[in-house]
C-alpha cells in the first residue's frame, strides 16, 4: 500500500494541487507550471498489436466512481448550458467541477483513466485487438517515474463516452463558446499494475 499511497500522491494529488492554483491565479499566470506538468497532464501511452509498437502522447483525467456518474453527467449538462461562451466565470464553474467530482477522492474512481481517441489510427487498431496499454508517466521536474499497465477499452456511446467528452470540453471548449472538433471515441482505462520506474527503483512492482 506504500508504494500505491506514493503513486496517487504523485500522480493523482500533484494534478489536484495544480486545479487548486486555478482557483486564485489565471490561465497566463499558471502557464509555466502548466508546462511543467505536461507529463502528468498528457502521459505517453504505449500500445503494441496489429499496427506495431507504438506511443503517443493522451490526455487524460479520471472516471468519477459508478454510484455519481449521472450525478457527474446532470452538473456537466448544467454547466454547459450556463456558462457556454462566458470565459472566466466557465472557467471557474470549470475547477469547481474538477475539485467536486474528478480530483475528489471520494468520488473519483482513482484506479480508472479516461481520454478520447482522435482517430482510428495505431493506438485505435492495437487496444481494439488486444484490450491492453501501458502509460508512462514522468513526475515533474525528475522526481521520478511511473509505468502504469492497463485493461483499455473504446466506447463510443453512452454514459462514459459523454463524461469523457464533457471533461474535456470544460476548459477547451465551453470558455470560448466554441467547438473546433466533434465529440470522440472515449478511451477507458483500467488500471491493472503500477511499476515504480524511478532510477532508486528500477521498475519494481508497487501494485496489482
Amino acid at each position: 500500500m506504500e508504494g500505491l499511497n506514493k503513486f496517487l500522491e504523485d500522480f493523482f494529488y500533484a494534478r489536484r494541487r495544480l486545479v487548486e492554483k486555478l482557483l486564485y491565479h489565471s490561465m497566463d499566470e499558471l502557464k509555466l507550471d502548466l508546462i511543467k506538468s505536461a507529463t502528468l497532464l498528457s502521459p505517453m501511452l504505449a500500445t503494441c498489436g496489429p499496427a506495431g509498437p507504438n506511443v503517443a502522447p493522451f490526455m487524460v483525467s479520471f472516471l468519477v466512481k459508478e454510484k455519481y456518474l449521472g450525478e457527474a453527467l446532470e452538473e456537466l449538462r448544467r454547466i454547459e448550458r450556463e456558462y457556454w461562451g462566458r470565459g472566466l466565470d466557465a472557467l471557474k464553474a470549470a475547477v469547481r467541477f474538477l475539485l467536486d467530482y474528478v480530483y475528489n477522492p471520494d468520488r473519483s474512481d482513482v484506479m480508472t483513466l479516461v481520454s478520447h481517441i482522435m482517430s482510428r489510427g495505431h493506438t485505435w487498431i492495437n487496444i481494439r485487438a488486444t484490450g491492453e496499454a501501458s502509460l508512462g508517466i514522468l513526475i515533474p521536474p525528475d522526481e521520478g517515474a511511473y509505468e502504469i499497465r492497463v485493461e483499455a477499452r473504446i466506447e463510443e456511446k453512452g454514459d462514459i463516452y459523454e463524461y469523457a467528452n464533457r471533461v474535456h470540453d470544460l476548459m477547451h471548449v465551453i470558455p470560448e463558446g466554441r467547438r473546433s472538433h466533434p465529440w470522440y471515441p472515449a478511451l477507458i482505462m483500467r488500471i491493472k499494475e503500477i511499476y515504480d520506474n524511478s532510477y532508486t527503483a528500477l521498475g519494481r512492482k508497487i501494485y496489482g
